[in-house]
């Protein structure tokens, strides 16, 4: 039986990815020390304990069917027909798994926007707190699954900023082309680490999203995680042109 401590958190940190993935998956049976679970709390990463193949096969069976069998349409011969996605590799994933792979991913993006806000505030950029937060609250609705009206208008008045600042930017600081470097400052260096995970959400939904949500909200939340990521490069790009000032 596998014993996790901070100790073996830390140098997991130091050897592995796990600084950048956020995410820890164990083996069957692993124990987790209190100061462990606090550690990974405090350092905002997420872990999951890998089911025995046993179990997984009883979950298969039970879980999403007495879950989800309720919301069964009509005229459906095989329950698993709409429990079941094809991620076109071959490959079949119950949709509930992919729920909670999208939710843990708009966390991690949840956390380092709250990071970002947090070092932000203590050296004063008041200004980059206010546009992070609008960021925050935008994300925050696709997390409660309901694209509320007022949250929209934010994501429209963006909308209307990138079409004044995107082509000076994109002239300049092409996305996919241009990096910051260590002599930037760090807020900087931490909005490209926040773009990155904001194009990855953009891919995961594009990818993974399209065949468990109706298509109108598909559209929407690709529209606005597309929309977040130009806005963060934006935020970025004026931070980084703000500091050589």
């Amino acid at each position: 039986m596998a014993i996790l401590t901070e100790k073996k958190i830390k140098k997991l940190l130091r050897t592995t990815k796990l600084k950048e993935t956020k995410f820890l998956v164990l083996e069957p049976g692993t124990v987790i020390t209190p100061s462990a679970k606090e550690y990974l709390k405090n350092i905002t990463i997420e872990y999951m304990e890998i089911q025995k193949e046993s179990e997984t096969k009883k979950q298969e069976v039970t879980f999403p069917m007495t879950q989800l069998k309720v919301n069964e349409p009509k005229n459906i011969k095989n329950i698993q027909d709409i429990l079941i996605y094809n991620n076109g590799n071959g490959q079949e994933i119950w949709k509930s798994h992919l729920i909670y792979q999208f939710k843990i991913k708009l966390d991690i993006t949840i956390s380092h926007i709250l990071t970002l806000q947090k070092k932000s505030h203590h050296i004063g950029k008041i200004e980059l707190v206010e546009a992070l937060d609008t960021i925050l609250m935008v994300v925050k609705t696709i997390l409660m699954e309901t694209l509320v009206l007022d949250k929209l208008d934010l994501v429209q008045e963006i909308e209307k900023l990138l079409e004044d600042k995107k082509r000076y930017v994109v002239s300049l600081y092409p996305q996919g082309s241009f990096i910051p470097t260590y002599k930037d400052e760090e807020y900087v260096i931490d909005l490209f680490e926040l773009h990155a995970y904001l194009q990855e959400l953009e891919h995961f939904i594009a990818k993974e999203m399209k065949d468990i949500l109706i298509f109108e909200d598909y559209i929407n939340y690709i529209s606005i995680a597309t929309i977040l990521k130009d806005y963060c490069w934006i935020l970025m790009v004026q931070s980084k042109e703000n500091s050589v000032e």
